[in-house]
């Protein structure tokens, strides 16, 4: 037998084989580690919209006015539903915020309802210009209950235009009328409480 100093054609193949296999594996492994990280950073993107839509309305909703206009109504609630059969209310209401954006400053009117991109606040200063809109993507659905001050209990009609109720509790839809998230319940009037 004679020493042998190089590598045979079939021992090359074999090692440049099992490096490609070890190449693609890491590349395969890199790829997922991206593809998590961009889901991941688009989930959080779409949760802190929602974190900051839902804490914009309960600050409106916490701080609404009753100084509507003479013939104007102060709080209102059309209770429907879309053609799929998911509660699709519409809320609009007065308020003088306490955080930016509606915070000190002049009176606000709000209106809520849900549309094909999701479920929008919509803020319209009465005094100056300068719109706030915020959503939450994902909803579809979106359904107001109040609490009447004479009894304490829940209704989905609201027939009083000059006062306010004692709190609002709305509860979220996705597509599929599943929830879309917790309901968010607000006691209205808080600066008024001692």
């Amino acid at each position: 037998m004679t020493n042998r100093r190089a590598f045979t054609l079939l021992e090359l193949i074999v090692s440049i084989a099992v490096g490609g296999i070890i190449a693609l594996l890491a590349y395969a492994s890199a790829g997922a580690g991206f593809d998590t990280r961009d889901a991941l950073a688009r989930h959080r993107a779409t949760t802190e919209t929602a974190l900051r839509a839902r804490s914009l309305l309960a600050d409106a909703l916490r701080h609404a006015s009753d100084e509507a206009d003479a013939g104007a109504a102060a709080f209102q609630l059309l209770d429907a539903s879309d053609a799929r059969g998911l509660p699709a209310d519409q809320l609009t209401f007065l308020t003088r915020g306490i955080a930016p954006p509606l915070g000190a400053s002049s009176l606000w009117s709000v209106t809520v309802a849900p549309s094909a991109t999701g479920f929008v606040v919509r803020a319209i200063p009465s005094a100056g210009d300068g719109v706030v809109t915020a959503t939450l993507p994902g909803v579809r659905g979106f359904d107001v209950q109040v609490m009447t001050l004479a009894d304490r209990s829940w209704s989905t009609a609201w027939r009083s235009a000059g006062q306010l109720p004692a709190a609002v509790q709305l509860t979220f839809y996705d597509a599929t009328g599943a929830l879309a998230g917790a309901p968010l319940v607000v006691r209205l009037g808080l600066e008024a409480v001692p």
